[in-house]
């Protein structure tokens, strides 16, 4: 261990005496990883590549706020980690930094006349929405990673949840937030409405995976939870066919809370459990609010998808997509097979631009992979997103699948970029998506970023090398 970084956890120590500090080898491993499918094979191929020096547990933002004053002091970097739920590489200690676990920041209070509740940063997903919901509300926000995934990170990363068509994405849902700056400053952004008093700071932080600051409260907009809650199904002959029905009924204004289009490839295994067309595509609509609101939403919904060709197919396939929302298994699987590897590439692009980005990038991928699945599943007024997940297996060992996950995401991502897509939708960049960066924002951007991160961190202490900044 560094001179300056033993120095720093006994002046934590001596200063802090409620933190937790954790040390043993062990504990340093367990948070040396998040779910980013190279450190998977990290953990295949023998000792662990890079280890936190510690990992420090605070209960207070006044307790983030003294440490992070007093690792600018030390000159000791650090890596805020969350729920560990992240798969872009977000949270790797190559620098041997020390670990700042804000997981029992789990402070919480509703405001039922604004509509609003203050959730800790390491508070999960499913705490959070478990607790609203106890009050009659919902925030709407439920990702892949609800159970995992802490609020904090999910600021951090601008991530979304499958009801993003009605309730938005993290960017939307956030009003207020509490950031403890890199030196140890505590910046609460404003709680109004809307202000006219220059860039909202709120946004500055919401995407920056921890290097301007590290994210202590979340005030995020709640609802009543929904009088009426229906699913329902769909087939079209092509994937264009639901895409363009999808395009015209969110442009009109209607939006149903999830829309989730499955592709040729990946609606075989749904066509074929529920008999329906082969070689069509499947869309899952779901709804939820009043209740009729909802009826008049699903009428227009129909009226759309009959303009496409879309083909009704009544509520047990929604129903059952809902009941199964959460599992990542397939990925999992590969991703523990020797030689395997596997990712959920997720990018966004313009109406024009979405039906190429989803067919050249399946295209590139599939001669490197046994299966590529695709759906799309986020929908806006000017686009789409679409999941590219591809499942690759060498037939080597851990090492060649390392290579192969680099060989995929490359291609994917470079892909995605030729035919007008970007480089990740809601997962974040992290290190493994730092170096593509430049081409999405261009010389231009890289400078505005570098230079907000050499302003508030000049030292580059926290979180060194995530956005490549």
């Amino acid at each position: 261990m560094k001179e300056n970084t033993h120095d720093f956890l006994k002046a934590v120590q001596e200063e802090l005496p409620e933190v937790t500090v954790l040390r043993r080898e062990e504990e340093r491993l367990i948070y040396a990883h998040g779910c980013y499918p190279r450190e998977y094979k990290w953990l295949l191929q023998g000792p662990y590549k890079v280890l936190p020096e510690a990992i420090l547990m605070p209960g207070s933002t006044d307790e983030v706020s003294r440490i992070m004053a007093l690792s600018q002091e030390y000159s000791v970097g650090i890596i805020p980690f969350g729920g560990g739920s992240g798969i872009v590489g977000g949270s790797i200690a190559e620098n041997h930094e020390v670990m700042l676990d804000i997981k029992n920041l789990k402070e919480f209070e509703i405001n039922l006349v604004n509509c609003t509740a203050v959730g800790g940063a390491g508070l999960t997903g499913a705490d959070f929405e478990n607790m609203l919901n106890e009050a009659g509300y919902t925030c709407g926000q439920y990702p892949q990673s609800f159970q995992s995934a802490v609020l904090g990170g999910m600021v951090a990363t601008r991530a979304i949840g499958t009801f993003s068509t009605k309730y938005g994405k993290m960017d939307d849902m956030v009003n207020s937030l509490e950031v403890v700056l890199p030196n140890g400053h505590v910046l609460n952004t404003h709680k109004t409405p809307k202000a006219s008093t220059g860039p909202e700071l709120d946004q500055l932080f919401l995407g920056s995976e921890g290097v301007y600051g590290i994210v202590t409260k979340v005030e995020m907009k709640i609802y009543p939870v929904a009088e009426k809650r229906y699913f329902e199904a769909f087939t079209f002959n092509r994937t264009e066919d639901g895409l363009e029905a999808i395009r015209q009924f969110v442009q009109n204004n209607v939006h149903p809370a999830v829309v989730r289009l499955y592709d040729e490839e990946e609606s075989v295994p749904k066509m074929e459990k529920y008999g329906f067309e082969k070689g069509h595509v499947f869309l899952v609509i779901g709804y939820e609010g009043l209740e009729k609101q909802v009826d008049l939403e699903r009428e227009y919904v129909h009226h759309y998808c009959a303009l496409n060709g879309g083909v009704p197919k009544g509520p047990k396939p929604g129903y059952d997509w809902f009941h199964s929302r959460f599992s990542t298994k397939k990925m999992l699987d590969h991703d523990a097979m020797k030689g395997g590897t596997a990712d959920a590439i997720e990018v966004a692009a313009p109406w024009d631009c979405i039906a190429d980005v989803w067919r050249e990038m399946r295209k590139a991928l599939e001669p490197m992979c046994e299966s590529v699945d695709c759906h799309f599943s986020h929908v806006y007024h000017t686009g789409a997103s679409v999941y590219v997940i591809f499942h690759a297996q060498t037939g080597g060992d851990d090492y060649d699948g390392e290579k192969r996950y680099m060989e995929c995401l490359d291609t994917a991502i470079r892909t995605s970029l030729k035919y007008g897509g970007n480089v990740s939708h809601h997962h974040g960049s992290g290190k493994a998506k730092a170096e593509y960066l430049p081409l999405e924002h261009g010389e231009a951007g890289i400078e505005v970023m570098q230079k907000i991160k050499d302003a508030l961190d000049p030292k580059g202490l926290v979180n060194k090398g995530v956005l490549g900044l």
